[in-house]
């Protein structure tokens, strides 16, 4: 108990150290190389001091977009200011392990860009410690708090401005990983249902795999669309690279949107018009509310766990949208 009160600052309040024992127990404590034991002490005191970022498919951070980096910014600012250690899991949701979320490792779980199986579902509905989402809508899984991009209007915007240049042919482009991810069926839909309100035909959906060869088919007359509306900028980044070696001009045959406004936008050719989504304050504000849940747990205190936040996404409109050919050539003989 002395040592205890000495080197950890607990033990019984009745024990009484003088100074001179104090100073013997630390050169002790030095002499014997002796190191607490830190996950023995999370277990009496039941923290950890670890956040769990779950990120199925992070890959690795990727000159082309900030968006991982992004994301990664907005945690630590949130976390390491308050002594908390992130732990970075590509894997913890795949486990077939139903209790993997509450086994005792994390204080909480920020799960970025979810994939729900009705299992998974279920798990994180009854976790034992607090869990947010980024990147799922509103009421993705009951009791669990969401912090989101608003793609409805984000969409509504996109299909105004495609509209306005004339467009009417539209294709919500996605690759197979984010195919599966809550956000990916999400951005689908508002995309489907803001053409749907101005009156324009079902938009196809296009998954892009290894394989683009698909994109030659654009240079020629009568292709199947006149826009693709894409997940991300880093796949239009790399759309807009096949597009070049296709021989699909953009955006005179073809007109192309992307989604963060990374600065990956400035430097392709053209340069990407796309949706100005936050990345690094979603990600602050996500990692907050999940710390305020942790102490509201720790202090036994009631939180709210419904909290939905959803957040305005402007267009930022640069060189890759433009004409469809028809109006385009209809302009040119007008001149």
């Amino acid at each position: 108990m002395a040592v205890s009160a000495v080197l950890n600052g607990s033990g019984s309040r009745k024990v009484t150290v003088t100074a001179e024992k104090a100073e013997r127990i630390r050169q002790a404590a030095i002499d014997l190389r002796y190191q607490r034991n830190n996950f023995a002490r999370a277990f009496r005191q039941g923290r950890t001091g670890q956040v769990a970022v779950v990120f199925q498919n992070f890959g690795r951070f990727n000159i082309r977009s900030s968006y991982r980096a992004d994301v990664m910014n907005g945690v630590m600012a949130a976390l390491f200011p308050h002594d908390y250690t992130l732990s970075l899991c590509p894997k913890l949701m795949r486990s077939g392990d139903a209790d993997f979320v509450s086994d005792g490792r994390f204080d909480g779980v920020l799960w970025c860009r979810p994939d729900l199986s009705e299992a998974s579902a279920i798990t994180l509905q009854h976790a034992t410690i607090p869990v947010v989402m980024m990147h799922a809508p509103p009421g993705t899984v009951l009791g669990v708090p969401t912090f989101c991009a608003d793609n409805d209007g984000a969409m509504r915007r996109v299909v105004s401005h495609l509209i306005g240049l004339g467009h009417e042919r539209l294709a919500f482009v996605i690759d197979p990983v984010s195919e599966r991810s809550v956000e990916g069926l999400a951005r689908a839909e508002a995309l489907r249902s803001a053409a749907k309100r101005a009156g324009l035909p079902e938009p196809d959906m296009i998954v892009l795999d290894m394989d683009h060869s698909i994109l030659a088919d654009y240079a020629k007359p009568n292709a199947p669309h006149s826009a693709f509306v894409c997940f991300s900028d880093e796949l239009a980044g790399f759309v807009l690279e096949s597009c070049e070696k296709f021989g699909t001009r953009v955006p005179e045959h073809l007109s192309i949107v992307g989604f963060d406004s990374s600065p990956l936008c400035e430097t392709t050719r053209p340069r990407l018009t796309s949706i100005n989504q936050p990345v690094e304050r979603m990600a602050f504000d996500a990692t907050s509310h999940l710390l305020s849940l942790i102490r509201s747990a720790e202090g036994g205190e009631e939180a709210n766990s419904s909290t939905s936040t959803l957040y305005d996404c402007h267009l930022d409109v640069r060189d890759s949208t433009g004409l469809p050919c028809p109006r385009r050539e209809i302009e040119l003989a007008a001149q």
